[in-house]
């Protein structure tokens, strides 16, 4: 009898997940993310269909800002000048109040499951933050956030952290 109680109680805790996220998701879908504090969390947790469906709508392009100050801890403008982005179209949206390209979105997103698997792997949000801005030698002296323009570049930069992770020789 306990065992299904707990099995009830795990079941509508899961729909009660799924239900909120839902509505956050339909939430974002009007409003793009980026404006709200959790958006980080929230798109991490999100599985890759659900990523990119977010992307392809555009991200909040106050998304950039964040990224900058809050997970690296550098101007917008050098994140711009890193991603290859458009300085004067980003600060206009961002000031303005307006989306982000699909395409300024995937270079946003790069960014931000860049961070989480430095993160993850460094265990230290300064150290990922201080990694992704550092010249690797992997990379031929490129910085692991120069290269999240392309998805070539993205997919290198996380192959080097897969073998940090598991200690292969890079």
């Amino acid at each position: 009898m306990a065992g299904r109680q707990r099995a009830r109680r795990a079941k509508a805790s899961a729909s009660a997940a799924k239900s909120a996220a839902a509505a956050r998701l339909a939430h974002i879908g009007t409003s793009g993310l980026g404006a709200q504090d959790d958006d980080f969390t929230f798109f991490l947790g999100l599985d890759q269909i659900e990523q990119s469906r977010l992307i392809r709508d555009g991200m909040e392009a106050v998304i950039v800002s964040r990224i900058a100050a809050e997970l690296l801890d550098i101007p917008v403008q050098t994140l711009l000048a890193g991603l290859r982005l458009p300085s004067s179209t980003i600060n206009r949206k961002i000031s303005q109040g307006e989306r982000l390209s699909a395409s300024e979105s995937d270079r946003a997103a790069r960014t931000i499951l860049a961070y989480a698997q430095a993160k993850d792997v460094l265990e230290d949000e300064k150290l990922a933050a201080e990694w992704l801005l550092r010249p690797s030698v992997q990379l031929r002296g490129e910085r692991p956030l120069d290269m999240l323009d392309t998805q070539t570049g993205f997919d290198r930069v996380r192959d080097i952290l897969v073998r940090l992770e598991h200690g292969v020789t890079v």
